[in-house]
């Protein structure tokens, strides 16, 4: 009796393990730890829908972090303010073998603001954890609720959002009543949902399963055109305390200039008068614009404030008037209100910010975007205006906010546009340098430099700051060992959208004296950069802002220096750009002439040995070198 007693407590506390150790690393199949830096070995999320204005999210998920890198992949962050609450949170560390050895509740996570420091105002909370564990692998193990008295910003669904993440299981379902007409945004599937319609409810349930980790490709086409995606939004929805119904972006448009944006506009009077003061004697609508543009500059101030309708609702015109300052929300809410007093059409514009290049989903109107800009229609040419800076020129776009699909609320609905574009020849970069090298090799002279296109911004930082801060700055912009700047003049044609740097230099040892040599590398200013080889390539190669950098440059040597050389003439060319690449003497001086241009572009996955051996020769033709005797003086 004692032996089967003891038998069965065995057999109970080996089953009892197992279970417990489901989430062994040495569980996860050898094929899903290629490249990964962390596994999901099972995620369950599930929204329950129950009305236009409450929905209930829950996830259970387990994730074995393998090396240092995938640490990331352990830190929680669960958001939440006054519409969204959290009911329950709560998880485990697991060590390799899937013993626990750590749980951890609500009172372990940090809280704080989640719209950081740089905000003065801020609604939204974020709730942290960190398991700080730096033994690997390990698994955290977690749970969590979220209560939301709001139907339009719901969760997505984006399994294999990261490249270095594998994932054994993962799914996503989306519960709700009969009567609720749900919209569905599907990208890049590889399985098809499975629906589920009863007397009570309907589900939506989507499921992957063993989704290997990538190789990281340079120049791949955005996860975010790439990755599996699924977002769900009732039309018919509320969000706070506006209700709205919702099926294309027109219909969302209206509904924004119903709600968010309505009684936005009010100036008071004395503003009023004083725009069409500032107006009166100008003739075109450019001009008119123009000039409130520059009084908005320099009225007001940017500052991030993310309160109110889950920081969507741009504070009224006249409030930022009277303060003063305003997110870019109200400030571009309050350049529209001035181009209203004087009958110019502007559209506040919604679009995803960021130098990396984002659409709108054109065929899914739902609460996208980070940031808001202003639209002024044109037949002929439409102007975009980024109301958050004080020194942007009148009608430039960045590369924080140009050539992506926007969304533009009209009198008339939501429209989607492209914002400004720039090709490869208009991002151009032209410096001409006149340079002197003595005997020492000391190289001083002046370079002028004009910046245009998305390239206009390299070093339009600069413009105001002081002289010290300039020459910081320039320092770092020109990696170039003991540069110092003598002279630094800026100059802007905001008309042509031409920025100009003029610059005094010297530059002590530049060329390396060597006994009675001196050695001199022509190309001073601009240099490429290999890129790294990849065999066999999956990833198409997608270059989504291309450049023209020109730089011509002239040194005059010393009188005593054997200036006899080999001429160098190159020229290199490839689907996604050109090199060139001239040196030649002539009446003691050496002339460099360089030009690179890289094409924006869409590439087939076998074409990147090529682009990876055009970017490798620039390499070796930038560093091309000479090493000159000094004549003999006896």
């Amino acid at each position: 009796m004692r032996i089967l007693a003891a038998t069965l407590f065995t057999i109970l506390a080996c089953t009892a393990f197992q279970s417990k150790a489901q989430y062994a690393a040495n569980l996860i199949p050898k094929e899903m730890l290629s490249r990964a830096s962390a596994t999901v070995r099972f995620k369950e999320t599930v929204l329950e829908i129950k009305s236009f204005n409450q929905a209930i999210e829950t996830e259970k998920s387990a994730i074995t972090i393998h090396n240092k890198a995938g640490d990331e992949y352990a830190d929680l962050y669960i958001f939440y303010d006054k519409i969204r609450q959290i009911k329950d949170l709560k998880g485990e560390i697991q060590d390799e073998d899937g013993k626990v050895i750590r749980k951890f509740g609500m009172k372990d996570f940090k809280d704080y603001s989640a719209s950081g420091q740089s905000n003065l105002y801020a609604d939204d909370r974020v709730k942290s954890y960190s398991p700080l564990i730096r033994t690997y692998p390990y698994t955290i193990v977690y749970e969590y609720e979220i209560r939301h008295q709001q139907t339009l910003n719901l969760p997505s669904w984006q399994p294999n959002y990261s490249i270095d993440l594998s994932v054994e299981k993962s799914s996503f379902q989306v519960i709700t009543s009969p009567e609720i007409d749900l919209r569905i945004n599907e990208r890049n599937l590889t399985n098809p949902v499975i629906t589920k319609k009863e007397a009570k409810f309907n589900s939506y349930t989507w499921t992957v399963e063993n989704i290997r980790a990538e190789r990281s490709e340079p120049y791949s086409p955005s996860r975010r055109t790439t990755g599996m995606f699924v977002e769900v939004i009732p039309k018919s929805f509320q969000f706070y305390k506006y209700k709205g119904e919702v099926t294309d972006w027109k219909t969302f448009g209206l509904w924004m200039n119903e709600t968010l944006l309505k009684d936005k506009q009010t100036l008071p009077a004395s503003t009023v008068a004083q725009v069409k003061e500032l107006t009166a004697n100008l003739s075109s609508n450019r001009e008119k614009a123009k000039a409130l543009y520059e009084y908005m500059q320099k009225k007001t101030r940017y500052i991030s404030i993310q309160i109110g309708v889950g920081g969507n609702e741009p504070f009224p015109a006249e409030q930022v008037d009277r303060l003063g300052y305003g997110d870019c929300k109200a400030l571009a809410n309050y350049m529209k209100a001035l181009l209203d007093v004087v009958d110019i059409p502007s559209y506040y514009s919604v679009v995803t910010a960021g130098t990396t290049k984002s659409d709108l989903y054109k065929d899914f109107a739902s609460l996208q975007g980070n940031h808001i800009i202003l639209c002024l229609p044109s037949e002929k040419d439409t102007t975009w205006l980024e109301c958050t800076s004080s020194e942007s020129p009148f009608g430039y776009l960045g590369d924080f906010t140009d050539d992506r699909l926007v969304l533009a609320i009209t009198p008339t609905g939501g429209e989607i546009m492209r914002t400004q574009s720039f090709n490869f020849e208009q991002n151009l970069q032209h410096r001409k340098s006149t340079l002197k090298l003595d005997e020492t090799g000391l190289l001083k002279g002046t370079l002028e430099t004009k910046f245009m296109g998305t390239q206009f911004d390299n070093h339009f930082t600069n413009y105001k700051k002081s002289l010290d801060d300039q020459k910081k700055e320039l320092r770092g912009q020109y990696d170039i060992d003991r540069i110092e700047f003598t002279d630094v003049k800026y100059s802007l044609d905001d008309k042509n959208l031409v920025f100009t740097e003029n610059l005094t230099i010297e530059v002590p040892n530049y060329a390396i004296k060597n006994g009675n040599n001196l050695t001199i590398y022509p190309n001073v200013f601009n240099k490429a950069s290999a890129i790294t080889e990849l065999a066999k390539r999956i990833n198409p190669v997608k270059i989504t802002r291309g450049y023209t950098d020109i730089d011509e440059i002239e040194i005059e040597l010393p009188e005593d220096l054997d200036a006899r050389i080999k001429p160098a003439d190159v020229k290199n060319e490839v689907p996604m750009g050109s090199y060139e690449m001239s040196i030649k003497m002539k009446d003691g001086k050496m002339y460099c002439y360089r030009k690179i241009q890289i094409r924006e572009g869409e590439y087939p996955a076998e074409s990147y040995a090529a682009f990876t051996q055009f970017m490798k020769d620039a390499t070796f033709s930038d560093s091309y070198r000479y090493i000159l005797p000094f004549l003999d003086k006896k």
